[in-house]
């Protein structure tokens, strides 16, 4: 088991220069992590890049759920290439949309 300490305000691990936390979990902690701040991403993460999408996921039986670690992070739930993903803005110095 891993457990997590994460205060209301922004994670000490944001100041290192990390944008996001996310954690990949059986879908009975869905609860546990909304009530510590976190976001449930229903297929999977994506990260936009000049490039394209970073994604990651889904993995059977398990959920991912992302808690943003500093200021300027923006969620948003839309469709990719690999199913309904929750795109994380804000984590590369590119233009937001």
């Amino acid at each position: 088991m891993v457990a997590l300490v994460l205060g209301p305000r922004s994670h000490q691990a944001g100041k290192l220069g990390a944008a996001v936390l996310y954690v990949t979990h059986e879908p009975e902690l869905t609860d546990l992590y909304a009530g510590l701040g976190f976001t449930l991403s229903p297929d999977g993460i994506g990260i936009p890049t000049p490039a394209g999408l970073i994604c990651h996921g889904p993995i059977e039986g398990f959920r991912f759920s992302v808690k943003p670690l500093r200021t300027g992070i923006q969620m948003e739930p839309m469709a990719t290439p690999y199913g309904r993903q929750l795109v994380v803005r804000g984590v590369l110095p590119i233009p937001a949309r």
